[in-house]
């Protein structure tokens, strides 16, 4: 699976959007600028991982703030969060309620991330994982996520005193005032660099009880979040087929809906009717496959504009400079500037 099958879902996306809005960044235009519209931010919506992570590249590059992750970590919204909050806060135990944030975490995460809640004979550990091939990017959103399951230990247990043994992230510190922020929010030992981002909880920690917990409540929250679940996985499979093919023909030749249909073994009509459910058109879909094309081949500090352009089967240069514009808000030159300057 190559990074333009990873999605996220709308959760993930509005958590960094609203968060950045209550932060007074402005967020006017970034959604469209990504190819994305504002249904994209509804819980239900799927977000292809190039289209998401062009939207916190322009909030991190709009706020300039080196904390931006942890900032964006701090601000909990429960509403967003439906039926995974609904099972946090119904869990008998604190632990418990890990077990389900990470059962259901494709819920918010889609496929480009993971959290895994394990016991290893000595300590409680949440680990995350992500598929996210920009160090920005990465850099933010685990701090993020650490962030905000620190956050969440607080708010389901009312107790805002609590705090991990210890987190371990997998990357150094941006800076010494970046560094003391986040420490001082997770307000726990903090080890940098370490090649994996993970917290580790005390065993008191995990049976720490929830007061809100309800048997019926959860099973109720449980089935809710297993039809949900299933429900995406079961949309998302033929759309991922569509782009599959879609993106092997992109590194010949420009790829038709007629090609793909034929190779699916299925009409054209079905074809638009199978992305339509997915909230998805074709031009919408070869747009975030040329943009992360895009966005990999001007990583290659030695491959000029042109010969990107060319890649990507624009006529001229102008035209795909206009439209990388279009998608980011950024010239492939400004782009460059920006990431590797």
């Amino acid at each position: 699976m190559t990074n333009n099958d990873h999605y996220v879902t709308g959760i993930a996306l509005s958590q960094f959007v609203y968060g950045a809005r209550s932060l007074g960044i402005a967020i006017d235009g970034v959604i469209e600028q990504a190819g994305l519209s504002q249904e994209s931010l509804t819980p239900s919506a799927r977000v292809s991982g190039p289209n998401y992570e062009t939207v916190l590249l322009q909030l991190i590059l709009a706020n300039k703030n080196n904390s931006f992750g942890v900032d964006i970590g701090q601000q909990i919204m429960p509403p967003l969060y439906g039926v995974l909050m609904s099972l946090a806060l119904s869990s008998p135990s604190l632990g418990e309620a890990l077990k389900y944030l990470a059962r259901f975490q494709g819920l918010a995460t889609g496929n480009s991330g993971e959290v895994e809640y394990s016991f290893d004979g000595k300590q409680y550990q949440l680990s995350i994982k992500m598929t996210h091939q920009n160090l920005v990017v990465r850099r933010h959103v685990s701090e993020c996520v650490m962030t905000m399951f620190c956050s969440l230990l607080r708010l389901i247990t009312a107790r805002q005193d609590l705090s991990p043994e210890t987190i371990w992230l997998e990357h150094p510190p941006y800076s010494g005032p970046s560094r003391q922020h986040f420490e001082s929010v997770v307000r726990c030992p903090v080890s940098w660099s370490t090649g994996e981002s993970r917290m580790m909880l005390s065993e008191n920690m995990h049976h720490f009880p929830i007061l809100g917990h309800g048997e019926e409540m959860l099973r109720l929250a449980e089935k809710q979040a297993q039809d949900q679940l299933e429900n995406i996985n079961k949309r998302l499979t033929a759309v991922e087929k569509i782009k599959w093919h879609a993106a092997e023909l992109m590194q010949s030749s420009a790829p038709r809906r007629e090609t793909v249909a034929k190779r699916l073994q299925i009409s054209v009509r079905t074809l638009d009717r199978r992305l339509e459910e997915a909230e998805t058109s074709w031009q919408e879909m070869i747009d975030e496959l040329r943009l992360q094309l895009a966005i990999e081949y001007l990583s290659d500090l030695d491959t000029t504009v042109a010969r990107v352009a060319e890649k990507l089967g624009f006529s001229e240069v102008r035209a795909f400079q206009r439209k990388f514009k279009a998608w980011t808000g950024l010239t492939p030159s400004g782009y460059r500037h920006e990431m590797f300057n």
